[in-house]
């Protein structure tokens, strides 16, 4: 999705921070054809906590979910980053720490990792392919404006 962006190299999010995935998100990726992910930047983990990886099952979260729950569950230093609104919703009652794509670029630019130009534009961007709301667009687009 972001390889189609112009605004955004996703390879310098490699730079900046560590990015893990489970088997069960890496096959769910290549089952789309995901362009974004760079393997041999990436920690591909295993199920991190067996009991919660079930429970979420039980609950119909797909394999892939249901891992990156696990994840978020075991290492609690652990942010996780969806566009799935269940899963964050999830996420968020067990008191993990769960954002959006949007989000995480929010937090880069607090960091002087990338320019208000870019977040607005990355913000048109997601919003173009509506993996944001009007609603999220316009609270991202005030919080960047209140940080110039």
């Amino acid at each position: 999705m972001l390889k189609e962006s112009k605004e955004f190299n996703p390879d310098l999010l490699y730079d900046w921070i560590k990015i893990e995935i489970s088997h069960q998100v890496l096959k769910e990726l290549e089952y789309f054809n995901c362009k974004s992910c760079v393997k041999e930047k990436t920690s591909i983990v295993p199920i991190k906590d067996e009991k919660t990886y079930k429970q979420a099952i039980k609950l119909n979260f797909d394999e892939a979910d249901a891992s990156i729950i696990s994840k978020g569950k075991q290492d609690l230093d652990s942010i996780i980053v969806s566009e799935d609104g269940l899963l964050l919703e999830y996420a968020r009652i067990k008191n993990l720490t769960a954002i959006q794509l949007i989000d995480l670029f929010l937090i880069l630019m607090q960091k002087k990792l990338i320019n208000s130009t870019q977040l607005y534009l990355l913000t048109k961007f997601l919003r173009h392919l509506k993996n944001i709301t009007k609603k999220k667009e316009k609270a991202i687009l005030k919080r960047r404006s209140s940080m110039e």
